[in-house]
């Protein structure tokens, strides 16, 4: 829990739901779960009303085949989710329940050169989520599309702009939470007069904003659900100009970006890659 220790909420000043309904529900750790957001959110955590998630994520992958002019490339994805969850509900005197989660989503990418610089990459991935603290589980799901356009500047800039449509969802322990979300985003890299791994450094920023169709779901155990419309990020980061690969996954930065939404979400993610 040494991650979500840095967004700890603060103790609730009033509960909005019954007793025996927060009873239910904390009985019930893997329905608390946003099982989706857990495992798309990658290594860091975040905070919504009184929960706290932290996570690790390992974005494992194997490659068929490179993209070229000519043919498509393909991935095989196998990202593994540990999420650490934390509830405040000491109003009632149930003490401080804490989950921990375990989720893989093998999914494919493919990679599609539509023009110099252009990149369509269809997704989709399938798997399941372990709650064990009681034994609970989640079936969840994504498919969608990203577009990609990379820009090099004159000047040495690397510059590229990304956009997503994605639809996403689980079902856990009776509950069942669809989303259909829309990102957009941009990044910037800035060349260094140094080499990381051989490889010329650059200094990066990028800002990533989210829309989400039909709400972010959170259900919390001492109040009314939390529905999240918005959320943007800003990162900073240290990459080099060609990706370093590996375990199937390609990196081309690391950096922390903050990210917060309405409704109360917020939170810090390290971040690998610009996601798109």
């Amino acid at each position: 829990m040494a991650m979500a220790a840095l967004l700890r909420p603060e103790p609730a000043a009033a509960q909005a739901l019954p007793q025996p309904v927060v009873q239910q529900r904390a009985a019930r750790p893997d329905q608390l779960f946003n099982w989706y957001y857990a495992a798309a959110y990658g290594t860091g955590a975040y905070k919504v009303g009184e929960e706290t998630v932290g996570v690790l994520r390992a974005p494992l992958g194997y490659r068929i085949r490179e993209a070229g002019p000519d043919q498509w490339g393909v991935r095989l994805t196998f990202p593994v989710t540990a999420a650490f969850a934390e509830f405040d509900l000491t109003d009632f005197q149930l003490g401080r329940p804490t989950v921990a989660g375990l989720s893989v989503l093998p999914g494919v990418e493919l990679e599609i050169p539509l023009a110099p610089q252009w990149l369509l990459k269809p997704f989709a991935n399938a798997g399941g989520g372990w709650e064990f603290q009681r034994d609970g589980s989640a079936f969840i799901y994504s498919a969608g599309t990203s577009l990609l356009h990379k820009r090099p500047l004159d000047n040495g800039w690397l510059t590229a702009l990304g956009g997503k449509l994605i639809f996403a969802g689980y079902n856990a322990g009776g509950e069942q939470s669809r989303l259909a979300a829309l990102s957009g985003g941009g990044d910037i890299g800035f060349p260094l007069d140094m080499e990381i791994a051989g490889r010329q450094a650059l200094l990066g920023v990028q800002l990533i904003g989210t829309v989400y169709f039909n709400r972010l779901e959170f259900l919390l155990p001492g109040s009314a659900e939390k529905e999240v419309l918005t959320e943007a990020e800003i990162a900073l980061t240290l990459g080099v100009r060609k990706p370093i690969e590996f375990l199937g996954a390609s990196f081309d930065r690391v950096g922390l970006g903050y990210r917060k939404g309405s409704d109360g979400l917020k939170g810090i993610r390290l971040v690998g890659s610009f996601p798109f």
